[in-house]
């Protein structure tokens, strides 16, 4: 991959995560939709976009990879996306218990046997679904590199319209029967295979000049997602926000400028532990 390429993807990754923090500022935020329609649909905006970008780098990076031995195709992947999950998963755990997020939770055993059923059941932090979602992609991933690089560009593009048509009929006519039984999975697979087919026709293409704090923001995005949701509620009580009360022009500015506080304060907390840390690969930093 040359360096203007990844410099472009830096770009990318930067934005996925701002609009990713984005969403969960503004759903910390209790603001009413009803209440404000037209500025929630502009919010809405970033959770349509955020994972998709995100599942669509993640698809143009792997599937255009060279093939690899599953094991060793496994073992890299999985490595590098579980053991940082684990590690923030327990500590974001840890200060939900202090915090008396669990009401079920009065003791040390309680929280320590708690720990699995609730990390399985999603219930230490909503975000972490996206987790379940990649650890599926990687496990085809192998499999559709050997099929997808083998395909024309035109067969490619047949895929992604067939895709898209899928899309449309969930959107449209969500009660057709063959789409009762599609899962979350068929629908960011389209993305993972369409990031694919925009890189390799145009990637090489794609040239940007270097920037620090983009490269900064991207090497740190992964921890960025699995930590950033203890800072948003504590700094809405510090600064004394509240969405049913503020008026307009704080709840237009405040869940943005929130969610680049946040991406500011994870990301130099991420360059901080690059320095100090040799094993900062198994916190999420590139």
């Amino acid at each position: 991959m040359t360096k203007e390429r990844d410099v472009v993807l830096d770009i990318l990754r930067a934005l996925a995560i701002l609009m990713v923090v984005t969403v969960h500022t503004w759903s910390l935020a209790r603001i009413d939709a009803n209440a404000y329609p037209v500025l929630s649909v502009v919010y809405a905006c970033f959770h349509r976009c955020g994972v998709p970008l995100f599942v669509m780098i993640s698809g143009a990076l792997q599937l255009s990879a060279p093939v690899r031995p599953l094991g060793e195709f496994y073992k890299k992947r999985y490595l590098r996306i579980l053991i940082p999950f684990f590690i923030w998963s327990a500590i974001v755990y840890t200060l939900s218990c202090l915090a008396g997020k669990y009401p079920d939770i009065h003791s040390l055993s309680d929280g320590v046997l708690c720990y699995i059923p609730y990390m399985l059941t999603n219930r230490i932090n909503e975000a972490y679904w996206f987790i379940g979602l990649i650890v599926a992609l990687y496990a085809i991933t192998p499999f559709l590199q050997r099929t997808l690089q083998a395909c024309s560009r035109n067969e490619l593009i047949g895929i992604c319209v067939v895709w898209l048509c899928y899309v449309l009929l969930r959107r449209f006519y969500p009660s057709l029967y063959l789409l009762e039984y599609t899962s979350r999975l068929t629908y960011f697979l389209g993305f993972y295979i369409l990031g694919y087919l925009l890189y390799r026709e145009w990637g090489k293409r794609l040239t940007a000049k270097p920037n620090a704090v983009i490269r900064a923001i991207s090497d740190c995005s992964y921890m960025t997602y699995l930590m950033h949701m203890v800072f948003i509620t504590p700094f809405y009580m510090l600064v004394g926000f509240s969405g049913a009360t503020a008026p307009m022009w704080l709840l237009m500015l405040m869940p943005i400028s929130t969610s680049i506080l946040v991406v500011a304060i994870c990301t130099f907390g991420g360059v901080l532990l690059k320095k100090i840390l040799p094993i900062y690969r198994y916190l999420g930093i590139n």
